[in-house]
Protein backbone atom coordinates (compact mmCIF):
# COMPACT_ATOMS: atom_id res chain seq x y z
CA UNK A 1 0.00 0.00 0.00
CA UNK A 2 1.43 3.24 -1.08
CA UNK A 3 1.63 6.15 1.47
CA UNK A 4 -1.47 8.17 -0.97
CA UNK A 5 -3.78 4.90 -0.68
CA UNK A 6 -3.08 4.61 3.50
CA UNK A 7 -3.49 8.14 3.81
CA UNK A 8 -6.69 8.50 2.27
CA UNK A 9 -7.74 5.40 3.64
CA UNK A 10 -7.10 6.63 7.35
CA UNK A 11 -9.08 10.10 6.06
CA UNK A 12 -11.99 8.29 4.87
CA UNK A 13 -12.25 6.16 8.19
CA UNK A 14 -11.77 8.69 10.60
CA UNK A 15 -14.72 10.97 8.19
CA UNK A 16 -17.11 8.13 8.08
CA UNK A 17 -16.52 7.12 11.44
CA UNK A 18 -16.09 10.33 13.51
CA UNK A 19 -18.96 12.62 12.66
CA UNK A 20 -18.64 16.59 13.21
CA UNK A 21 -18.52 16.92 17.19
CA UNK A 22 -20.33 13.62 17.80
CA UNK A 23 -20.06 12.30 21.20
CA UNK A 24 -19.06 13.85 24.61
CA UNK A 25 -16.19 15.45 24.61
CA UNK A 26 -13.18 14.44 26.99
CA UNK A 27 -11.12 16.46 28.97
CA UNK A 28 -7.98 14.36 28.61
CA UNK A 29 -5.97 11.50 26.70
CA UNK A 30 -3.42 9.96 26.89
CA UNK A 31 -1.80 7.24 22.97
CA UNK A 32 0.81 5.45 21.79
CA UNK A 33 2.59 6.62 18.22
CA UNK A 34 4.80 4.71 16.26
CA UNK A 35 7.33 6.79 13.84
CA UNK A 36 10.94 6.57 12.29
CA UNK A 37 11.97 8.45 15.43
CA UNK A 38 10.55 5.59 17.29
CA UNK A 39 7.77 4.64 19.83
CA UNK A 40 6.19 7.52 22.29
CA UNK A 41 4.04 7.98 24.57
CA UNK A 42 1.91 11.26 24.07
CA UNK A 43 0.05 13.06 27.08
CA UNK A 44 -3.06 15.57 25.85
CA UNK A 45 -5.78 17.93 26.84
CA UNK A 46 -8.35 19.01 24.92
CA UNK A 47 -8.69 22.87 25.43
CA UNK A 48 -11.90 22.91 23.42
CA UNK A 49 -13.23 20.24 20.90
CA UNK A 50 -11.04 21.75 18.56
CA UNK A 51 -7.39 22.37 19.95
CA UNK A 52 -5.62 20.19 22.06
CA UNK A 53 -2.19 20.71 24.04
CA UNK A 54 0.07 17.73 23.70
CA UNK A 55 3.52 16.46 25.42
CA UNK A 56 5.17 13.83 24.08
CA UNK A 57 8.14 11.71 24.81
CA UNK A 58 9.65 9.24 22.25
CA UNK A 59 13.16 7.47 20.44
CA UNK A 60 14.51 4.59 20.05
CA UNK A 61 17.53 2.43 20.60
CA UNK A 62 19.92 1.77 17.76
CA UNK A 63 19.10 -0.72 14.86
CA UNK A 64 19.70 -1.10 10.74
CA UNK A 65 17.40 0.25 8.84
CA UNK A 66 15.47 -1.66 6.58
CA UNK A 67 16.78 -0.67 3.39
CA UNK A 68 20.19 0.38 2.25
CA UNK A 69 21.20 3.92 0.93
CA UNK A 70 23.04 3.85 -2.42
CA UNK A 71 25.68 6.52 -3.59
CA UNK A 72 27.73 6.71 -6.63
CA UNK A 73 26.83 2.85 -7.02
CA UNK A 74 28.28 1.69 -3.65
CA UNK A 75 25.28 0.37 -1.24
CA UNK A 76 25.50 1.79 2.69
CA UNK A 77 23.97 0.70 5.84
CA UNK A 78 22.41 2.63 8.43
CA UNK A 79 22.42 2.28 11.86
CA UNK A 80 20.75 4.88 14.51
CA UNK A 81 18.64 5.71 17.24
CA UNK A 82 16.47 8.63 18.77
CA UNK A 83 15.43 9.84 22.25
CA UNK A 84 13.22 12.96 22.30
CA UNK A 85 10.57 14.86 23.57
CA UNK A 86 7.78 17.65 21.94
CA UNK A 87 5.39 19.79 22.69
CA UNK A 88 2.45 20.12 20.44
CA UNK A 89 -1.07 21.76 19.43
CA UNK A 90 -3.02 20.01 17.62
CA UNK A 91 -5.97 22.35 16.03
CA UNK A 92 -9.07 20.96 14.25
CA UNK A 93 -9.81 23.79 11.95
CA UNK A 94 -13.30 23.16 10.21
CA UNK A 95 -15.90 23.07 12.38
CA UNK A 96 -17.58 20.24 9.92
CA UNK A 97 -14.37 18.20 9.76
CA UNK A 98 -13.46 16.87 12.98
CA UNK A 99 -11.38 14.14 11.66
CA UNK A 100 -8.31 16.90 9.78
CA UNK A 101 -6.13 18.46 12.43
CA UNK A 102 -2.70 20.99 11.77
CA UNK A 103 -0.20 20.14 14.14
CA UNK A 104 2.51 22.22 15.35
CA UNK A 105 4.73 21.79 17.90
CA UNK A 106 8.47 21.86 18.84
CA UNK A 107 11.11 18.69 19.36
CA UNK A 108 14.00 18.50 21.96
CA UNK A 109 16.29 16.09 21.65
CA UNK A 110 18.61 14.33 19.36
CA UNK A 111 19.11 11.51 16.24
CA UNK A 112 22.24 9.92 15.51
CA UNK A 113 23.88 7.06 14.49
CA UNK A 114 26.15 5.54 11.39
CA UNK A 115 26.02 5.18 7.87
CA UNK A 116 28.76 2.10 6.61
CA UNK A 117 29.82 1.51 2.80
CA UNK A 118 28.88 -1.95 2.45
CA UNK A 119 32.27 -2.88 0.21
CA UNK A 120 35.45 -1.17 1.74
CA UNK A 121 34.01 -0.07 5.37
CA UNK A 122 34.26 3.64 5.30
CA UNK A 123 31.56 4.85 7.96
CA UNK A 124 30.13 8.22 8.47
CA UNK A 125 28.73 9.31 11.78
CA UNK A 126 25.45 11.40 11.69
CA UNK A 127 23.94 13.45 14.26
CA UNK A 128 21.13 15.97 14.55
CA UNK A 129 21.67 17.66 17.73
CA UNK A 130 20.72 20.98 17.53
CA UNK A 131 17.46 22.01 19.83
CA UNK A 132 15.07 22.66 19.69
CA UNK A 133 13.66 21.87 16.09
CA UNK A 134 10.14 22.74 15.09
CA UNK A 135 7.40 20.25 13.68
CA UNK A 136 4.49 21.17 11.08
CA UNK A 137 1.97 18.41 9.98
CA UNK A 138 -1.67 17.44 9.12
CA UNK A 139 -3.31 14.52 11.33
CA UNK A 140 -6.30 12.66 10.21
CA UNK A 141 -8.40 11.39 13.25
CA UNK A 142 -7.85 11.45 16.80
CA UNK A 143 -10.66 13.87 17.85
CA UNK A 144 -11.78 14.50 21.38
CA UNK A 145 -14.72 12.39 22.23
CA UNK A 146 -14.21 9.97 25.29
CA UNK A 147 -13.27 6.59 24.11
CA UNK A 148 -10.48 4.97 21.97
CA UNK A 149 -9.28 6.87 19.32
CA UNK A 150 -6.93 6.20 16.02
CA UNK A 151 -4.64 8.69 14.30
CA UNK A 152 -2.21 8.99 11.02
CA UNK A 153 -0.19 12.47 11.18
CA UNK A 154 2.32 13.42 8.17
CA UNK A 155 4.46 16.40 8.39
CA UNK A 156 8.05 17.48 8.82
CA UNK A 157 11.19 17.99 11.48
CA UNK A 158 12.51 21.22 10.42
CA UNK A 159 16.28 21.30 11.36
CA UNK A 160 19.58 22.83 10.98
CA UNK A 161 20.66 19.50 10.01
CA UNK A 162 23.33 17.08 10.99
CA UNK A 163 26.85 16.92 11.96
CA UNK A 164 28.44 14.37 9.60
CA UNK A 165 32.21 13.37 10.46
CA UNK A 166 33.67 10.27 8.47
CA UNK A 167 36.53 8.54 9.35
CA UNK A 168 40.33 9.07 8.46
CA UNK A 169 40.97 8.93 4.49
CA UNK A 170 36.97 9.05 3.17
CA UNK A 171 36.60 10.34 0.05
CA UNK A 172 35.03 13.47 0.34
CA UNK A 173 33.10 13.26 -2.34
CA UNK A 174 30.86 10.79 -0.50
CA UNK A 175 30.50 13.37 2.32
CA UNK A 176 28.98 15.66 0.30
CA UNK A 177 26.39 13.05 -1.66
CA UNK A 178 25.41 12.40 2.39
CA UNK A 179 24.81 15.46 2.96
CA UNK A 180 22.65 16.03 0.11
CA UNK A 181 20.79 13.40 0.52
CA UNK A 182 17.05 13.53 1.39
CA UNK A 183 17.82 11.46 4.68
CA UNK A 184 20.26 13.87 6.12
CA UNK A 185 18.90 17.19 5.00
CA UNK A 186 17.58 19.75 7.16
CA UNK A 187 13.76 18.52 6.61
CA UNK A 188 13.14 15.39 8.12
CA UNK A 189 9.45 13.62 6.83
CA UNK A 190 7.92 12.11 9.42
CA UNK A 191 4.68 9.61 9.63
CA UNK A 192 2.82 8.29 12.58
CA UNK A 193 0.56 5.95 13.37
CA UNK A 194 -1.71 6.74 16.81
CA UNK A 195 -4.00 4.74 19.32
CA UNK A 196 -5.20 6.41 22.30
CA UNK A 197 -8.01 6.57 25.09
CA UNK A 198 -9.57 9.67 25.83
CA UNK A 199 -11.06 10.00 29.27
Amino acid sequence: MTIRSLTVAVAAAALTASPAYAGEKADYGVNIGFSPFGGSIGLGYHHTKKTTLQVAFGGAPAFDAPFKLELDGDEYTQNGGAAWMGFFVNHRPFDEAQWLRVNTGIGIGNIEGTVTNDNNGDEYSVEFSENPVGYLGLGFGAGTDKGVFYGFDIGALFTGGPEIVPATDNKKDVLEDLEDSVFFGSVLPNLQLTVGYNF
